[in-house]
């Protein structure tokens, strides 16, 4: 059976069984982006980024790697260029009509492969002397494909239009917000699972996979980032995880976790102390935890993320010289797909965006004793009409085990 012959069976008996939302929902979504697409001058957007792919249509697979694009014109109905392997998630997980298949081993090749494909899609719509947006600093766009464009569609005008999609997804809207929601019961589960096995003697692989466990029965699907947990020294050590390393009497134990519903999460930093925190721990702890206050009482509709951030220093100022902060007081989630929950909204100082009902931010505060330990507190919240509330329910404070 060749891959023509199986797209037509799924097609007759499985087309979008597998879509999430309602087919409004994406449609008002398009709607939007074409709104956008005007007011920039494109005649045309190419899609490849997978979180935006899945905004839009609904594309689904874990193997996101793969190349796919959405070709959506200014008029006319889209077309969802996918490789063979990626055929089903196109027929069963979108609404799009319209898929062509190209040749999964040739994205790997020296040649233009799926670019040349691409190139000709582009040019049966007639856009081939248009202005095409391209999402050039967004992950999933080859640099063979790319090139394919610039070489194939010499008379083409390439934008830059990365940013397009994604600042449509940081406003989300109550069927997201119910993801969301169910995403952070999966991540609270995991994180009161970890909590009980963690003691003195224990591995943080243990800790890890009590946390994972707990949270596929509770429901979540793969998730966009595995459990993190680190321990002691390590613990002061940022993006790192759990590494066979057996926790000790009185520890320093931190987790980071999110579930995953329809790909939406919702992480959670919690820590740990495995008997009786030092006075500097708890003097972190309380600076950590003024910190996150402070960034949730500035949360508002219209003030900017520069204004938070203003606010949020203020908190730490004592503790500077002893710790490292790596600077961003939150960032937007929502869709993820591994390697990161992370989207490309992230509140720092001197970023004048403004804070608008409906945002859901991950508020992660992490305090490095650099050698020593971390301390770390964290929030996702969604942004209210008069403040904000918290999409993930679980008490902020140190846990004892």
């Amino acid at each position: 059976m060749d891959v023509q012959e199986y797209g037509h069976i799924l097609t007759r008996s499985s087309a979008a069984s597998g879509v999430v939302f309602p087919e409004s929902e994406y449609k008002q979504r398009v709607e939007g982006v074409r709104t956008r697409m005007r007011a920039e001058g494109l005649d045309a957007l190419l899609v490849t980024d997978c979180c935006n792919l899945f905004y839009l249509t609904g594309y689904y697979t874990f193997g996101s790697g793969n190349h796919a694009c959405l070709v959506l014109p200014l008029d006319g109905e889209p077309t969802l260029q996918v490789c063979s392997l990626e055929l089903a998630a196109a027929i069963v997980n979108t609404w799009v009509k319209d898929i062509a298949v190209s040749v999964w081993q040739e994205q790997f090749g020296e040649q233009f492969g799926a670019g040349e494909q691409l190139a000709e899609i582009v040019k049966e719509k007639g856009l081939e002397t248009k202005h095409l947006g391209v999402e050039i600093s967004r992950r999933g766009l080859l640099v063979s494909v790319y090139r394919a464009l610039q070489v194939c569609l010499p008379r083409a005008i390439l934008v830059n239009a990365s940013a397009l999609v994604d600042e449509m997804t940081y406003v989300k809207s109550a069927l997201e917000l119910e993801c969301l929601r169910k995403a952070g019961e999966y991540t609270v589960a995991g994180i009161e699972a970890s909590y009980v096995v963690t003691r003195p003697g224990v591995t943080d692989n243990d800790i890890a996979r009590a946390g994972y466990d707990a949270m596929i029965a509770a429901g979540s699907e793969f998730m966009s980032v595995q459990p993190i947990v680190t321990s002691g020294t390590r613990s002061s050590f940022l993006h790192q995880t759990y590494r066979r390393a057996r926790i000790a009497e009185d520890d320093i134990v931190f987790l980071e976790y999110s579930g995953c519903h329809h790909r939406y999460n919702a992480p959670l930093m919690r820590t740990i102390v495995t008997g009786t925190p030092t006075d500097h721990v708890l003097r972190m702890a309380d600076a950590v935890e003024a910190t996150l206050s402070a960034v949730i009482d500035a949360l508002k509709p219209g003030r900017t993320f520069h204004d938070v951030v203003m606010c949020a220093k203020q908190a730490h100022t004592a503790v500077d010289d002893e710790i490292h902060f790596f600077g961003s007081y939150g960032y937007g989630v929502g869709i993820g797909f591994p390697p990161t929950w992370g989207g490309s909204l992230h509140m720092v100082e001197g970023d004048e965006r403004v804070l608008r009902q409906g945002m859901t931010l991950h508020l992660p505060i992490v305090f490095a004793v650099p050698g020593k330990f971390a301390v770390a507190f964290s929030e996702t919240i969604n942004i209210t009409d008069d403040g904000c509330e918290p999409i993930v329910k679980h008490p902020r404070q140190l846990l004892y085990a």
